[in-house]
């Protein structure tokens, strides 16, 4: 079955791990850390677990935008698109699961992390060299390095499955206008929602989304929303098996639908509601902390920035003001983001 496979191909029991200590989670090297530091990213690591997958690929959800049936030629199947990859475990399964899937592309930025799923792929068709061989990878815009690519056909049906190791801003999100489904399963800074929503906007019609977040929580900006939540996705009891959480954590499910006569998600740039920031009660200190999913770093001082807006100290009115980065708007009134963390005008 897809399981045996994929677990001969991976090894070391890697498929179904769960915790927070798996071994995608373990591999960064102290380069890899420091870079994302720089970049104000976290390594934190998480991956869906085969049910989750499952789930997500059912005709209720993402598998409503695949063929009825699988294709004569690879030609005729369907594209799925996994932004963020990690190990490549997600997209292996698809491929071997989906056969009316022609490709699947796996794009990751973490070297070590595409390191294990390259290797798996590689692995499969040692494996298995009757049905799979390596083939060139896509290319891309500046060539391939050989380093950061790794491709499988099947000999049958001209399959293919494939690893590139980039950033999905430069190479991935590019194709979203001629993916099926996309898988958009991890967290990045707030500050690239803006980017982000410009290239979402540009999917195909019909394509399914597979997120972390709510497309009304970072719709940035103002160009109109084309995706509507999937009927099956509605409700909050909606989940899906994770490592980290295998009894079930909230993704949200879209379909691409130009057709809404109003659009269910309003863009607006000046969101004033999301927050990378929690407010945590100590009870040891009887006081609150603040902790910062982004970069998984706390403090005692409550934050100045929340999502895109900041809070700035006014001499001339000895009050604070808050104004939004992106729009270059001012207001007195603190948003709803900086409100949470205690923020008002007065000193």
């Amino acid at each position: 079955g897809v399981l045996r496979t994929m677990d001969a191909a991976f090894g070391d029991g890697l498929i179904g791990e769960t915790g927070y200590e798996i071994a995608a989670a373990k591999c960064c090297s102290a380069a890899e850390k420091a870079e994302a530091r720089q970049r104000g990213s976290s390594l934190l690591y998480g991956e869906l677990l085969p049910d989750g997958v499952t789930k997500a690929m059912n005709r209720q959800r993402l598998g409503g935008a695949l063929p009825s049936r699988p294709p004569a030629a690879a030609a005729g199947g369907a594209v799925v698109l996994e932004l963020g990859s990690g190990s490549g475990k997600v997209a292996m399964q698809v491929f071997l699961q989906c056969p009316e899937v022609s490709h699947v592309l796996g794009v990751e930025l973490v070297q070590s992390r595409y390191a294990i799923g390259a290797a798996a792929l590689r692995h499969l068709c040692s494996l298995k060299p009757e049905a799979y061989r390596g083939v060139q990878p896509t290319a891309v815009p500046g060539g391939v390095d050989a380093a950061k690519a790794a491709c499988l056909e099947e000999t049958r049906a001209g399959r293919r499955l494939e690893f590139q190791c980039a950033d999905f801003f430069s190479l991935g999100l590019d194709l979203a206008s001629k993916s099926d489904v996309i898988f958009f399963a991890v967290h990045i800074p707030c500050k690239l929602f803006p980017q982000l929503c410009k290239m979402l906007a540009k999917a195909k019609e019909g394509c399914r989304l597979f997120t972390y977040h709510a497309l009304d929580s970072i719709w940035w900006v103002d160009q109109p929303c084309p995706f509507r939540q999937c009927e099956a996705n509605v409700q909050e009891s909606d989940t899906f098996s994770t490592s980290w959480s295998p009894q079930g954590y909230r993704f949200y499910v879209y379909v691409c639908d130009r057709g809404q006569k109003v659009p269910e998600i309003a863009g607006g740039l000046r969101n004033e509601t999301f927050s990378e920031w929690q407010p945590i009660w100590d009870e040891a200190c009887q006081a609150y902390y603040f902790h910062n999913h982004e970069t998984e770093e706390s403090q005692w001082e409550a934050p100045h920035q929340a999502g895109c807006w900041r809070a700035e100290w006014s001499p001339e009115y000895s009050a604070y003001f808050f104004w939004h980065e992106l729009s270059g708007h001012a207001q007195w009134e603190p948003p709803k983001c900086l409100a949470d963390l205690g923020w008002t005008t007065s000193a």
